[in-house]
Formats: C-alpha cells, sequence, structure tokens
C-alpha cells in the first residue's frame, strides 16, 4: 500500500471511530500489511470455509433479557439483519454445503431467512440442541436490569456469571416457568456450553467438511459463537470476556478439515484471530459497537472488505469506493465523515 494510500485509510479510520464513541490504533495493522512488493506470502495448506453467525435480533435481544433456552423470535429487524447478512455473503460469492444451527427458533429461522436470499432452499438446516444459547439457569426469562437481581445478587457476581467461564448461576427448578427436560440443563457455565459445542464441532461439523473444499454456515447464538471464537482462535480463559459477537454480521475461518482447526488467512503474523468478521454498510455501526477496542479485528474487516480483488493491497480507488459504501449506513456522524473523508482526499 502506497504511503499515502496507508495515511488515507489510517485518518478514515481512526477519525470515523470515535464518532461511534469507539478508539482505534491502526498504524501497527497497516505496516503488517504493507505493500505489494513486502506482504507476506503465506503456504495455504487444503481448507474449507466456515461462516460463524449469531442470529439476528431477538424480541428478548430488544428488551435485554436473559433468553438462554427460551424460544423467542426475531423482531422485525432481526429479519432484516438477516436479511443483509445474505446479501453480503451472496455478494462475496459464498456457496454453502452445509448448514447448522441450534434448535432455538432465532437461529434456524435467521438461517432459513439466509438461504431463502441466497437463493440455496435446497440445501437442508440441521438443528442441534448442542448449539443452543448458554442455559442461564434460574435468570432466564428475566431482565438483565431487573433491580430485584441487582439487590439479591450484586452486580458483581451478575457479571461474573455473564463473563467468568467457570462461573454458573443459580440452577432452575422444575416450578420454574422456563424449566424443560432434558437434554436441557439446570444451568451452564460458558465452560460447560464451550465443552458442547466444540463436542459437536469435532463429531459433526468437522467431517462434513472433508475432503477441503467443503463451506458450511452455524447459525447460532453469542455464548455459542464466542465459545467456537476461543476455541478457534486458542484463546486463554482470561481473554474470552473479550468476545462480543454482534447479531448477524459473518465471521468467516478457514478450517483445516482433517484437524478441525483453524488456519491463519491475513497478512499479519501478531494478530491472535484466525477469523476475519465480513463488514458491510449495512453492518457496520454493529461491528463497532460490539468489538469495542479490538483494532486487530476491526482493521482486519475493512481491509477485507475493500479489498475487492484480494491482492493483498488497497489503492486508493478501493479506499474511496469502501468510504463511499459507508455513505449508505443509517448512522449519519458515519454517513457525514466518510462523505468529509471523500471529498477531502478526492
Amino acid at each position: 500500500m502506497p504511503g499515502k494510500d496507508a495515511t488515507l485509510l489510517r485518518k478514515a479510520t481512526s477519525r470515523l471511530m470515535p464518532e461511534c464513541r469507539c478508539r482505534w490504533h491502526l498504524e501497527r495493522q497497516l505496516r503488517l500489511f504493507g505493500s505489494g512488493d513486502q506482504r507476506m506470502e503465506l503456504s495455504n495448506p487444503p481448507s474449507s470455509n466456515v461462516v460463524l453467525l449469531r442470529h439476528g435480533q431477538s424480541i428478548w435481544n430488544k428488551i435485554p433479557t436473559f433468553s438462554g433456552w427460551c424460544d423467542v423470535p426475531l423482531t422485525d429487524r432481526g429479519i432484516e439483519q438477516a436479511i443483509g447478512a445474505a446479501r453480503v455473503m451472496k455478494e462475496k460469492g459464498f456457496v454453502f454445503d452445509f448448514v447448522y444451527t441450534s434448535a432455538l427458533s432465532r437461529a434456524y429461522r435467521t438461517a432459513e431467512v439466509i438461504m431463502e436470499e441466497m437463493n440455496d432452499n435446497e440445501i437442508a438446516v440441521e438443528k442441534a440442541w448442542q448449539l443452543n444459547e448458554r442455559h442461564y439457569g434460574a435468570l432466564q426469562g428475566l431482565a438483565k436490569n431487573n433491580p430485584d437481581l441487582m439487590q439479591k445478587y450484586g452486580k458483581e457476581q451478575l457479571t461474573a456469571w455473564r463473563r467468568e467461564m467457570t462461573a454458573a448461576p443459580p440452577p432452575m427448578n422444575e416450578i420454574h416457568p422456563h424449566w424443560a427436560p432434558p437434554p436441557a440443563p439446570l444451568t451452564e457455565s460458558l465452560l460447560d456450553t464451550q465443552e458442547r459445542v466444540i463436542k459437536y464441532w469435532h463429531e459433526t461439523i468437522v467431517p462434513s467438511l472433508r475432503p477441503e473444499g467443503k463451506n458450511a454456515l452455524v447459525s447460532a447464538h453469542a455464548n455459542t459463537i464466542r465459545s467456537l471464537i476461543a476455541y478457534l482462535d486458542d484463546l486463554s480463559h482470561d481473554e474470552v470476556p473479550s468476545i462480543h459477537v454482534p447479531n448477524s454480521v459473518p465471521c468467516l475461518y478457514k478450517i483445516d478439515p482433517k484437524t478441525g482447526k483453524a488456519i491463519r488467512q491475513d497478512f499479519s503474523p501478531l494478530s491472535k484471530s484466525k477469523g476475519v468478521w465480513i463488514l458491510s454498510a449495512e453492518n457496520l455501526e454493529r461491528l463497532v459497537e460490539k468489538l469495542g477496542g479490538n483494532s486487530e479485528a476491526f482493521a482486519r474487516s475493512v481491509f477485507s472488505a475493500w479489498d475487492s480483488n484480494n491482492d493483498g493491497v488497497l489503492t486508493k480507488e478501493e479506499i474511496m469506493s469502501g468510504l463511499s459504501s459507508w455513505q449508505r449506513d443509517d448512522n449519519p456522524a458515519i454517513k457525514a465523515l466518510s462523505g468529509k473523508l471523500m471529498e477531502e482526499y478526492s
């Protein structure tokens, strides 16, 4: 990437993100991508593509509630988000051989909408309870800002139950209004959730990727996707709370079908994550909101979205085209600033 173009991308991203109340430091990522002559060539073992996707907005996402295994439907916005995910994947040329989803309607309805929008209705959607959201025990069905919960348990304990790997909420009993028979557990820690998800990953999803070249979509939930990302990126338990998963933003991993492990797919040897969020004008704001200070993940997403010919180099034309796409965002701050940057550098 020529110096002038690198400066343009740096200014575009570093000035855009504060408008969304986020801070980004992209210089290291830009240096690592480098120019066409200097970029690193990586050996690519045989691989398959797996897209991880959290369902679109549900009714209880809109009114933040401990959903767990409760079967709550998508909102109209959630359906629109699923359509948006389908469109960006279709534009990128994705074709899926297999679709896996949880047994909860918000996840499998998201998958159905995506397949309909991608004109791929012939692919069967396989539902599995192993991909269900984490079970929140006695908290299920309660609002996350419920003052009685705060008074009874305290903010610190509630945060620990939501974010720590081994902490589990109090179990529900059979008189709980949202009790369900097995295989539903009575409560789960995030580690419990990860263990069942990874077991299903290796027993069902990975074998379907063989031989290499098969592609799969996994439509699931915040904590099941978080569990998979932590596993594929080899993260420690302490790093898991930093993983944030936005509704209906696809995340692409290249997988070695022999081992089920993720293969690094960018030019940055220092980046921890091996996944790339598939960015679009429609999902930009959700990605910004959820990724927070994870500049590496955002930089890779921007780079991947704007690198139209996939040559590992961003030209000024590609950057300007990317800024133009941001002008279609509903956030007036994003729209105004991207327009200002385009005018400044045209």
